[in-house]
């Protein structure tokens, strides 16, 4: 799939600083979906073998993966394959291209899922060790409408040359389903991660090379974390980079690396913004007004070719910590006025 278009001239002023929520389709289509129960796994046991390590293995505790550490890092081989009706584990509906449960809890271990997944339960969706293949027929590679996404050590991507919508914006996951995502590998989509709810934590993570399509202005507004608010959003030791051909900012495509939006309805408090490897945006960082008492340390900043700045900090926003943000020429940042 071609993830890049010919741009026009740079705009001369920087991309808006808020975006409109893209929504899920309705979820009535899965009206005959069942209810799935709390055993379901459909392999019965962990793929063994394992490719050569990424350099110096998985990343340490307390740092930002480099490419290669995490993700699904096993044998695609030996993983359950779900890519139909005739594959979909009990308790689930195969939608055209998307796996869909509702009910409670759910487990996915060792599975490869080309299409994407759709979860509207009340209880949690746990995955471990899979590859998750989004196509035009599931809106976002792992769609949480409700309950809590809990995904660890698995590739989420898009792969298709059709897309849902023609103004699809909508992250590898995304949705109102509060999340856990740990050493996942996020690529493909217009943004990585779309959260709504908050109390949320995105932790080792490596998002990158997000579609960027469409020329301006009716084109993406590439973020690799877009928070709409809410609170105690953690967002610790990721390494996200958005940027392309050397710049942040293209021009028209990149909004930023963490846009934590303004949202009246839903403040955002609790926000932690520490240890993580930033790149990519006409500002790297956006964060908006309703944000109070963040925490945001030890950051790594990469460069602002062709952008405006490494954060943007809108009046009101305030901060308990900034403390140790540098940026890629290893120079501290100062906490905005």
């Amino acid at each position: 799939m071609t993830t890049t278009t010919t741009v026009p001239p740079a705009p001369t002023e920087a991309p808006p600083s808020t975006e409109t929520p893209t929504s899920a389709p309705p979820t009535s289509a899965s009206s005959t979906q069942q209810s799935a129960s709390s055993t379901i796994k459909p392999t019965a046991t962990k793929p063994t073998a394992q490719q050569p390590p990424a350099p110096g293995g998985p990343p340490a505790n307390g740092s930002a993966p480099q490419p290669g550490q995490v993700g699904f890092r096993g044998d695609r081989a030996a993983l359950k394959v779900v890519d139909g009706p005739g594959s979909a584990p009990p308790g689930t509906t195969w939608n055209s291209g998307a796996l869909r449960f509702g009910g409670g809890n759910v487990t996915l271990d060792g599975v490869y899922v080309k299409g994407g997944i759709e979860y509207n339960g009340k209880g949690t969706l746990t995955i471990r060790n899979s590859v998750i293949e989004g196509n035009h027929n599931s809106w976002a590679p792992l769609l949480g409408n409700s309950g809590h996404i809990d995904v660890r050590d698995t590739t989420i991507t898009y792969k298709d040359d059709q897309w849902p919508g023609k103004e699809w914006g909508n992250g590898a996951i995304h949705g109102d389903a509060t999340v856990t995502v740990i050493r996942c590998d996020i690529s493909g989509t217009p943004d990585g991660i779309q959260n709504g709810p908050g109390n949320s934590t995105i932790e080792q993570n490596y998002i990158h090379d997000m579609l960027r399509a469409g020329t301006y202005p009716n084109n993406t507004h590439n973020d690799g974390i877009q928070s709409y608010g809410g609170p105690n959003t953690v967002i610790r030791y990721n390494r996200i980079d958005i940027s392309a051909d050397g710049k942040a900012y293209d021009g028209t495509h990149q909004n930023a690396a963490v846009f934590i939006m303004t949202s009246d309805g839903s403040p955002t408090s609790g926000l932690q913004i520490v240890g993580n490897y930033l790149a990519g945006g006409g500002y790297i960082v956006r964060i908006g007004a309703s944000a109070r008492g963040a925490i945001m340390t030890d950051n790594k900043f990469g460069t602002t070719a062709g952008g405006f700045g490494e954060f943007t900090v809108d009046d009101g926003a305030t901060f308990t910590s900034w403390n140790n943000n540098v940026s890629s020429a290893n120079k501290q940042l100062n906490q905005p006025k």
